[in-house]
């Protein structure tokens, strides 16, 4: 009998097209889960695919309301992290302007289609620096897309920059700084001052989020207003299983 290859499990599932966001809660809600919580969830999700012919599918309300208001422009996070820090406060602020109703869209550098940038309206970055004020890993190929001839003009687009990095370096949030530039030159308008966090993130990156969030709602004053009937989905797994679930 012949030797039989045993492939791994990666490579034996059929590709999905989960959004970058849905991808993102997702791997936020796997992560280091015992195998026991795994198999949990898979037993839900299968449920949830029994029953998909039998019942509505739940849509966050405020979800419907955003996609019926066509004028109104999205909010893109985007952010680009070497060690997971610029992931977790793009996810946060993800999560609050999600909470507040605003429709928005958190995608990771290397995911981002460049092509969608001319479209932009609104578009906050996080991202960390590394080494002599350069682009984390994942966000080589859009930093060189910015600076590149191929960069259209963005005279449409307003923007909100977040560096993370280290004060002990010469070039302390440089790459923060080097995107607020390029965008400048573009031709986008800057909503707030660039800021640049140190070790101590939460120092600048709280009120820096608050503000943020403020400048989004009053650009998106139709997708903030929630009817009053409505309770916004408020548990994180809750909230994270039904977003996944609306395909």
């Amino acid at each position: 009998m012949g030797a039989v290859l045993l492939q791994p499990v990666d490579a034996m599932l059929a590709p999905y097209p989960l959004s970058d966001t849905k991808q993102t809660l997702l791997d936020e809600l796997t992560q280091n889960l015992e195998s026991d919580a795994l198999h949990w969830l898979s037993g839900y999700f299968a449920g949830v695919a029994r029953h998909q012919t039998t019942r509505p599918a739940l849509v966050p309300t405020h979800l419907a309301v955003a996609s019926a208001e066509p004028d109104v422009p999205q909010l893109t996070i985007l952010y680009g992290s070497q060690t997971g820090n610029a992931q977790r406060v793009a996810q946060a602020l993800a999560n609050d302007a999600e909470a507040l109703g605003l429709p928005v869209r958190l995608v990771r550098a290397d995911r981002y289609a460049t092509r969608d940038l001319k479209t932009e309206k609104l578009l906050y970055l996080v991202i960390s620096t590394q080494g002599e004020g350069d682009p984390p890993d994942d966000s080589m190929t859009f930093f060189e897309f910015l600076t590149s001839r191929r960069a259209p003009k963005l005279p449409g687009l307003q923007y909100a920059i977040l560096g993370l990095g280290d004060s002990s370096y010469p070039e302390f949030c440089g790459i923060a700084y080097a995107i607020d530039k390029r965008l400048e030159e573009l031709g986008a308008k800057r909503l707030l001052e660039t800021a640049g966090a140190d070790l101590d993130i939460e120092t600048i990156s709280d009120p820096w989020q608050k503000q943020a969030l403020e400048h989004a709602q009053e650009k998106m004053k139709p997708a903030g207003q929630m009817p009053s009937n409505v309770t916004p989905l408020r548990p994180w797994l809750s909230r994270r299983l039904l977003l996944l679930g609306d395909r």
